[in-house]
């Protein structure tokens, strides 16, 4: 009896702990070559901070969109461009956004990094870009204030 319990018990915890997603600390450099890399998924990256009020605001909407079946084959990648100082308060405001797919905290001081990524990008946050797998690219370089909006922009650049 103890044994079929512990079996159940161990069935529970298994799915809980392969879902939960770890914070990678990466260089620029490191990012590039994941968000480079050909794999045939497209790639739904959002840059955001911890301090940032439209970054937090909207990142529900970003939560709830990887579930939806609309878009299966995209990958969401979370990128953090808080200080490295700030490493825990980053894992906590994932925790407490509930924050899912890839989750990265940019390991770089200075900001060369930017205009390596888009040449028209300000460095002003929150800034999604799409890389589609033939590489084409789309930014945007506002926040969505609502989920319709992020599900507006998705259906217009993401294939089906």
């Amino acid at each position: 009896m103890i044994k079929i319990f512990g079996i159940l018990l161990l069935s529970f915890c298994i799915p809980a702990i392969s879902t939960a997603q770890e914070l990678q600390l990466l260089s620029f450099n490191d990012l590039n070559q994941i968000l480079n890399k050909h794999d045939g998924k497209t790639k739904v990256i959002n840059f955001w901070a911890t301090w940032c009020k439209p970054c937090t605001e909207e990142m529900p909407s970003f939560v709830k969109a990887p579930e939806l079946s609309t878009y299966p084959n995209a990958e969401f990648i979370f990128v953090s461009v808080d200080f490295q100082s700030q490493n825990q308060k980053v894992k906590d405001k994932i925790k407490e956004l509930q924050m899912r797919g890839t989750l990265v905290q940019l390991n770089e001081t200075g900001n060369d990094w930017i205009e390596r990524l888009d040449q028209e990008w300000s460095g002003a946050i929150p800034f999604t870009m799409i890389i589609l797998p033939d590489g084409k690219r789309v930014y945007h370089y506002d926040w969505f204030a609502n989920y319709e909006e992020l599900k507006t922009f998705l259906d217009k650049n993401l294939p089906n």
